[in-house]
């Protein structure tokens, strides 16, 4: 077999088992790790069920070497696609066009850790992608209502919501809050 060498070194990598049945190869420099497609395939069909996600716990493992410039793919020397994990995870993997998975050092390791890494596959997809985009735009948009706001009249907003989102008269209250000429009431 040819060696596989490093998108980020340049350096030949060594043969490592990520977890039982699945083999990859890790980069001594950076720690990163490539996962041949067929590999994560063959390793993923053995496996019993889908396992359940983990919240984030806040566990900070180094990520810090997230690797934004492009890289090219260790078996065809073709381009890789990034993609955001999102899902609270501040990372984005590279896919080979053959299908095979470049994640940066600690990567595998934080999604192990809260068992998004038997969904590898899925992140690549449209609805996946869709629902990180969509998460991010929220995010960026409560931001924005705390940065206008402020963080006290947000909670109380939010409480508020919170509070009509059921309430068999929330439509009274909405008419309420908007009510402009006060004196009418």
């Amino acid at each position: 077999m040819t060696p596989i060498k490093s998108p980020i070194s340049g350096q030949t990598m060594e043969r490592v088992t990520l977890e039982e049945g699945l083999t990859a190869f890790r980069c001594t420099q950076s720690g990163g790790h490539y996962i041949p497609a067929t590999a994560y395939w063959n390793w993923l069909k053995r496996q019993p069920e889908r396992l359940p996600h983990f919240p984030d716990g806040g566990d900070a493992l180094d990520l810090s070497q997230d690797t934004a410039t492009p890289l090219f793919c260790p078996e065809t020397g073709t381009l890789m696609t990034r993609f955001r994990v999102g899902h609270g995870f501040p990372f984005s993997i590279n896919r080979s066009i053959t299908g095979g998975l470049w994640l940066d050092g600690g990567e595998w390791e934080a999604l192990r850790q809260r068992n998004f890494h038997d969904e590898l596959h899925l992140i690549f997809t449209a609805p996946w992608q869709r629902a990180v985009r969509g998460s991010e735009a929220r995010a960026v948009y409560e931001q924005r209502l705390k940065e206008t706001l402020g963080e006290s009249l947000l909670a109380q907003l939010t409480e508020l919501r919170d509070a009509l989102e059921d309430h068999p008269h929330h439509s009274l209250a909405i008419a309420y809050l908007t009510e402009n000429d006060r004196s009418r009431i």
